[in-house]
């Protein structure tokens, strides 16, 4: 396979160490399944390693990025996973990850993971890299890897999906829709930073199980009605904490809901990876994914974190991920 040797000087925001940060502009003809236009057509690129090595792109949840793994002192995402000795192992691979759009600023709200998918393939092109040895994708970054196996199948060896499938399961979508309602009614208010603090809350305790919440907690109750139990603490403080603005959150939320390929279309090798205790996408679906594709190949590990597997769970996921990725690696 090729990977990128050169970049155009002209989009390379900066180099850091260890990790070289590309800005790559859309064409101008690039819309939106929506018929949008975006404001700020842009996608910005981190790439990790030598860039003569076999590219894997790696992508997460909505709150991630292109920060995967370590650089420095920043920390990556998924540093549990990728970096030298991990499960995506920075010396046999090169490492991409993208942000998510819309950029910062932007004005379109409708997104899905298909336009995801038709601007990092675009960007690839743009650095060097037509084709890809593995799309390994967790959470939202799962369903664009899925549509990006989908649209572009010529520029992909395998795809690695953990905690995805085709299509979302209406329970969660009636939780995210909730989310996005009290948002809306948050802005409404003018306390758009509140509204998106509470959806937040919400989110993460659909992300893990009931059994680590049991295990971590305990319901001592505060001196009156109304004041927060440890739970309900724990979880203010990751919603305050969270940095996202209200029309970002609404459109990735959105984007979740929207996500929808054909597994039959799927046609690289695949390992879907499941959790048994996800109860966002229930292990279900991704069998009934796996089962559709050409080549897919289940995998249903047992967690206590639910959803957040992918982020947990790297003695148990980490190895899986490794072996499929590596059966072809030179």
């Amino acid at each position: 396979m090729s990977a990128a040797r050169t970049l155009p000087t002209s989009n390379t925001d900066a180099v850091s160490r260890g990790a070289i940060d590309v800005s790559v502009m859309l064409s101008p003809e690039f819309r939106l399944q929506s018929g949008e236009k975006l404001a700020r057509g842009k996608i910005a690129l981190r790439i990790y390693g030598d860039r003569s090595k076999p590219a894997i792109v790696a992508a997460g949840g909505i709150s991630a990025g292109r920060k995967v793994a370590d650089n420095g002192e920043e920390k990556g995402w998924w540093r549990d996973f990728v970096g030298r000795d991990c499960a995506v192992d920075l010396d046999r691979f090169c490492v991409i990850g993208f942000d998510f759009l819309p950029n910062l600023g932007e004005t379109a709200r409708t997104i899905s993971s298909r336009d995801q998918a038709r601007a990092l393939a675009f960007a690839l092109l743009k650095i060097d890299v037509p084709r890809l040895h593995a799309f390994v994708g967790a959470s939202y970054g799962g369903m664009v890897a899925l549509a990006f196996a989908q649209e572009f199948p010529e520029r992909l060896d395998r795809l690695c999906v953990v905690s995805a499938a085709d299509r979302p399961h209406p329970s969660a979508t009636a939780l995210r829709g909730v989310q996005r309602r009290i948002i809306d009614f948050a802005r409404r208010a003018g306390r758009a930073g509140e509204g998106v603090s509470l959806a937040r809350q919400i989110a993460m305790a659909t992300y893990r199980t009931p059994e680590e919440f049991a295990a971590r907690f305990d319901d001592t109750p505060g001196a009156a009605a109304g004041d927060p139990y440890p739970v309900c603490e724990y979880l203010i403080s990751r919603g305050n904490a969270y940095d996202m603005s209200a029309e970002r959150y609404l459109t990735l939320s959105d984007s979740i809901d929207r996500h929808k390929i054909d597994p039959a279309r799927i046609l690289a090798p695949a390992l879907f990876i499941a959790s048994s205790s996800d109860r966002l996408v229930p292990a279900a679906d991704i069998e009934r994914l796996a089962s559709g594709a050409k080549f897919g190949v289940l995998r249903i590990v047992n967690s206590l974190f639910g959803h957040d597997a992918f982020l947990k769970e790297a003695a148990s996921i980490g190895p899986i991920i490794k072996t499929f990725i590596e059966e072809r690696a030179p």
